[in-house]
C-alpha cells in the first residue's frame, strides 16, 4: 500500500446537520442513516471508534465514531437488510464529503475494516 494520509476522525452525528457539501440531504434522512450505521457497526462487534482503511487513488485511514444506541434505535432498525442499506448510505456520505467529489476517485474506493 502507498503512503497513508493522517487519520481523519468522522462522526456519524454529523449526518444530522445541514452541510453545504450534502445539498438536498434532509436532517431526517441523515438521522436515519446515522442510527442505521451505528446499529450495524454495533451488531458487527466493532468498538467505538472503528477504523476504516481506504485504498485507491487517495489512500487514507478514517475513524468513525458514534453515540451508544438504545433499544428504540435498535428496534427501529430491526430489518437488517434495510439498516445495512441506510447505514451504508450514511458512511458513504461521510467519506465522500471528506475525500472530495472527484468521480474518478469515488469510483475507485476500496474499504477494509
Amino acid at each position: 500500500m502507498t503512503h497513508l494520509n493522517p487519520i481523519k476522525i468522522l462522526f456519524l452525528n454529523d449526518l444530522r446537520d445541514n452541510k453545504p457539501e450534502r445539498p438536498g440531504w434532509s436532517l431526517t434522512f441523515g438521522a436515519i442513516c446515522a442510527d442505521a450505521a451505528a446499529v450495524c457497526l454495533d451488531d458487527g462487534g466493532h468498538s467505538i471508534p472503528v477504523k476504516l482503511t481506504i485504498e485507491g487513488i487517495q489512500p487514507c485511514e478514517i475513524q468513525i465514531q458514534w453515540d451508544a444506541i438504545d433499544h428504540t434505535i435498535r428496534r427501529f432498525n430491526a430489518d437488517r437488510e434495510v439498516a445495512t442499506e441506510y447505514g451504508a448510505y450514511g458512511i458513504a456520505a461521510l467519506i465522500i464529503t471528506n475525500l472530495g467529489r472527484n468521480p474518478v476517485l469515488l469510483g475507485r474506493l476500496y474499504i477494509r475494516m
